[in-house]
């Protein structure tokens, strides 16, 4: 019998990237979601079959998995949704993957590493852009030198916005600071910690650390223990935040996380088509050990959300004929080169 698959949260940006591809390559899927009117509207659109579930109905929900092989988690923020989803597929050994980035999210799913063996299920967070090029190319560099126990990612989109999701979660997790890994441990450091300039295929780009899913599943896959992550910001940017970075502890507030919640809501709307079919993303990544070896590779790779689509019913398909189980990331599950199983990807090694 094929892979039944879930898409909950479809009707949100990514959700509903993910869910056209589904119906693009004919795959059969059913969608999920708790907005009743958005989620009907995209089932008529794709002719996909559809229910209406709150997270928090845990029996009704237990229940609708237990149809499925598969769900596809897209209803962020996954500090928030993640873990009920996960406990519900436990129950209905339901395979969960999700499209999440944030780096609390993947240590609290991998607690549950020894239940998902036991229920025979895969738990497999950030299959989306988040995580699987730089997962890959964290794997790959380490094939590659195997002595290395310093990593260095970084990314820049050539055309890419920001979904309403990730700005939400972002804004939710920003009083936090920044996050490097030294020593093998999470470090808390200033936002913009870090701030250098990156040699992309296709120009020169400051970045500065962010606190990137990779930080957790990096070293869970490699053991390197220093590993940092820069996203691309212009010097503005960069000014803008360590002016102030002082001040975050405001979007801790719950009030004021509310506004800042609202107004991402009513302004943020994603990448545009021609930007999502356009655009493209670069993935440096560089590995050092302490004998002054390095080795260094790229990866180019169509725009960030549009890649997302793809990876995650990847993803899911190819959990039909895998006998896996427990936590895994997508390099452990498919192989450092799995990103490369995707049209317009190229890696490069670099000097």
């Amino acid at each position: 019998m094929a892979n039944k698959i879930l898409i909950y949260g479809a009707n949100g940006y990514t959700g509903k990237l993910i869910t056209q591809e589904a119906k693009a390559k004919g795959v059969k899927v059913e969608i999920a979601g708790r907005n009743e009117e958005a989620i009907k509207a995209l089932a008529k659109e794709t002719d996909y079959p559809f229910h209406i579930i709150e997270l928090a109905e845990t029996n009704k929900l237990e229940q609708l998995l237990t149809d499925f092989d598969t769900v596809i988690h897209c209803a962020g923020p996954f500090s928030e949704t993640a873990i009920p989803m996960v406990e519900a597929c436990l129950k209905s050994k339901t395979h969960y993957l999700d499209i999440t980035g944030e780096i609390w999210v993947f240590e609290d799913i991998m607690k549950y590493h020894e239940q998902a063996k036991a229920s025979g299920i895969v738990l497999m967070p950030g299959v989306g852009f988040d995580v699987v090029p730089t997962d890959c190319l964290a794997g790959y560099l380490k094939e590659k030198l195997p002595s290395g126990n310093s990593l260095e990612l970084a990314f820049v989109g050539s055309k890419t916005g920001m979904s309403r999701g990730t700005a939400v979660t972002m804004a939710k997790n920003i009083s936090k600071g920044g996050f490097i890994r030294e020593n093998g441990e999470l470090k808390n450091v200033p936002l913009a910690y870090e701030v250098k300039e990156f040699k992309f295929s296709h120009r020169n780009q400051w970045c500065m650390t962010i606190p990137w899913g990779d930080l957790m599943t990096s070293y869970h896959q490699t053991q390197i223990p220093n590993i940092k992550v820069f996203s691309g910001a212009s010097l503005k940017m960069i000014k803008k935040i360590k002016k102030y970075r002082g001040l975050k502890f405001l979007l801790g507030i719950g009030w004021i996380q509310k506004l800042v919640r609202n107004k991402i809501e009513n302004s943020v709307t994603g990448p545009n088509e021609e930007n999502l079919q356009s655009g493209k993303t670069y993935v440096l990544g560089k590995i050092m050990d302490d004998a002054g070896n390095s080795f260094s590779a790229e990866l180019i790779t169509p725009e960030a959300y549009f890649l997302t689509a793809k990876t995650a019913i990847n993803s899911a398909l190819k959990l039909e004929n895998a006998n896996l189980n427990g936590y895994l990331t997508p390099s452990q599950a498919f192989g450092v080169d799995f990103i490369l199983e995707f049209e317009k990807v190229e890696r490069i090694e670099r000097a």
